[in-house]
C-alpha cells in the first residue's frame, strides 16, 4: 500500500497523483487512508473486504463486487482482517473517459478535424456492482500483470483504455435500468435508481447483521413498500432474495476454510443458525453446506454452478 504517511514518499506521490494512471495492488491485513478527493476510480478485494466510506456512509467491497467511484469524489478507506486481503484499486488520469466517450460517439470526421476529449463530465453510478463476464476478467487479467511484475506502461495504457469501454457498457446497461423506472421526469427516475444503489450498498456492507426490508428502505430513504417496488423493478429480484444470495455466496466461499465451523460459517454469513443456512442452501443450491463443504475439499464444487447467476 502507498506509505503516504511517510514524509518523503508523499511528497514524490502527490507530485504525480491525480496526473497519471494509477494501479495500486496490495496484500494487507490493515490499511487506513483519510477522505482525499480522488480520479475517476474502480475498486475490487479479494480474500476479504475493505471499507469506503462516501458521503458518511460506509460501503464495503469485497470478493463478490467492485465499485466505481467518480472523478472528484471526495473519500476515506480501511481495511481490517485477521488474514490478508488483496486491495485493488486503478486511478484512471483525467480526461480518459471523456476521451472513451467521445470517440465511441462522435463521427470518424469530427474526430479528425478536433481530436481534444473536451471536459464534459462522464459519471458513473455509484454503486456496488456484482462481478461480471464483462468487468472482472479485465480487472484480474491487470491484477495478475501487476503481481507477476509487469513494468510495461503503454501496455498497461491499452488495458485501461480497454477496461474503460467495458466500463461504458456497464454505464449504458445502468442508464437502461433508470430508464425502466415507471416515473415521468428523468430526474425522478435518476433520483430513484440511486437510491435503489443505495440500497445495494447496505446490503452488500451490512449482511453479517439481522437486516430485513425495514432496515434497507431506511437505507434507501424510501418506505420499506416504495422500496421494496422499485427495487424489484431494477434488480429483478427483491432485497429480501438479494440479501439471501449474498450470504449464501459468503457461506460458499467461506465453506472453503475448513478451520471455520459450519455454525460459525453460518453466523459470519448473516443467518440465523446452522439450520437457516441448511435449509437455504438446500433450496437455492439443492445441496446441504457439509457436503458442499466436501466437494470443495475434492475441488469439484460442481453444485455451485446450481446457485442463481450475477445480475
Amino acid at each position: 500500500m502507498p506509505p503516504i504517511w511517510e514524509p518523503a514518499f508523499r511528497a514524490g506521490f502527490y507530485a504525480r497523483w491525480g496526473h497519471e494512471n494509477c494501479i495500486i495492488a496490495a496484500r494487507t491485513r490493515a490499511a487506513d487512508y483519510p477522505p482525499y478527493r480522488q480520479t475517476l476510480s474502480i475498486k475490487a478485494a479479494w480474500g476479504g473486504r475493505e471499507d469506503y466510506y462516501v458521503d458518511g456512509r460506509r460501503v464495503g467491497v469485497d470478493d463478490d463486487t467492485f465499485l466505481i467511484l467518480n472523478e472528484g469524489r471526495t473519500y476515506g478507506s480501511s481495511l481490517r482482517s485477521a488474514t490478508p486481503v488483496t486491495s485493488f484499486s486503478i486511478f484512471f488520469r483525467p480526461g480518459m473517459a471523456r476521451d472513451v466517450v467521445r470517440t465511441l460517439l462522435t463521427p470518424q470526421e469530427r474526430l479528425l478535424e478536433n481530436p481534444d476529449p473536451g471536459t464534459a463530465a462522464v459519471d458513473f453510478a455509484e454503486h456496488v456492482h456484482r462481478h461480471d463476464r464483462s468487468i472482472t476478467p479485465v480487472l484480474g487479467l491487470i491484477r495478475s500483470q501487476v503481481q507477476a511484475g509487469e513494468q510495461d506502461e503503454g501496455l498497461y495504457e491499452e488495458q485501461l483504455y480497454f477496461l474503460m469501454r467495458r466500463m461504458m457498457t456497464l454505464r449504458d446497461r445502468d442508464r437502461r435500468a433508470t430508464q425502466s423506472i415507471r416515473a415521468v421526469r428523468a430526474s425522478t427516475r435518476r433520483e430513484l435508481y440511486r437510491r435503489v444503489g443505495l440500497a445495494l450498498d447496505y446490503i452488500n456492507t451490512q449482511f453479517a447483521q439481522p437486516i430485513g426490508l425495514t432496515q434497507i428502505a431506511a437505507a434507501a430513504r424510501l418506505s420499506p413498500y416504495h422500496c421494496l417496488r422499485v427495487f424489484k423493478s431494477v434488480c429483478r429480484q427483491s432485497p429480501a432474495e438479494h440479501l439471501r444470495d449474498k450470504r449464501l455466496r459468503v457461506a460458499c466461499r467461506l465453506l472453503k476454510n475448513p478451520s471455520l465451523s459450519v455454525e460459525l460459517v453460518a453466523a459470519m454469513a448473516g443467518f440465523q443458525n446452522r439450520t437457516t443456512l441448511f435449509r437455504n442452501m438446500k433450496r437455492s443450491a439443492g445441496i446441504a453446506p457439509a457436503r458442499l463443504r466436501r466437494q470443495w475439499e475434492e475441488e469439484t464444487p460442481l453444485e455451485m454452478r446450481k446457485i442463481r447467476p450475477d445480475r
